[in-house]
């Protein structure tokens, strides 16, 4: 972990104008293409899931603004960040927990099924997140392809986790389409910095005999 040169920042123009805000996170959402990490999935029987789940979390690893939290008006830079994850533990009810991130893909899928064993039986809404600023929130709708999303935010600048929710798989023009949504804090970037987002994602998950290797 270490500290973002603020003063010297080219986006403290940004940042300052940003903090005034009550409500300074905007939110995108776009359909990605998913076929290749889909067949592999299938082909190499793993939960389709947890593969778009670390080709995310790959991503945010990848990219320095989705690791900026903003505390006591000073911007932190994590080394790495890790999904907290949001998952149906009976029937209707979800559960929180977190799992630490691999750079491997079959490290990180042991390392998600020791969290998920973890927290069999527990109904967590927060608890071990709280005062943890080194997370992504993942949340899957796996009911709905949704066209628009919107996350519950803490009022005020200092909320800057990221949230990232993607939807139910469709078929579009023979290909297999996933909704992603990402929702961040204007303060630490803007549209372009999820656009690049959407785009590095978009490259994993179309090559995943390259990424996942």
């Amino acid at each position: 972990m270490k500290y973002l040169d603020i003063e010297n920042w080219k986006r403290k123009k940004h940042f300052e104008f940003f903090k005034k805000f009550e409500y300074p996170h905007f939110n995108i959402c776009t359909n990605i293409d998913i076929t290749n990490t889909f067949r592999y999935s299938q082909k190499n029987k793993m939960s389709l899931f947890r593969t778009v789940l670390y080709s995310v979390m790959k991503c945010c690893n990848e990219m320095e603004e989705f690791r900026y939290r903003i505390k006591d008006d000073k911007i932190i830079i994590h080394d790495v960040v890790n999904p907290g994850v949001a998952s149906i533990a009976e029937e209707d009810v979800y559960t929180n927990f977190i799992i630490p991130y691999k750079p491997s893909l079959l490290e990180f899928l042991t390392e998600y099924e020791k969290a998920a064993e973890q927290a069999k039986g527990e109904i967590v809404v927060g608890e071990k997140q709280k005062g943890k600023d080194d997370l992504i929130f993942i949340s899957s709708l796996p009911w709905v392809s949704f066209t628009s999303v919107t996350n519950p935010m803490r009022s005020g600048y200092e909320d800057t986790t990221p949230r990232i929710i993607y939807g139910k798989q469709f078929k579009q023009n023979g290909k297999i389409m996933m909704p992603f949504s990402v929702q961040v804090n204007h303060c630490l970037m803007d549209g372009i910095h999820v656009s690049k987002y959407f785009y590095k994602l978009t490259e994993v998950l179309s090559n995943p005999e390259k990424y996942f290797n």
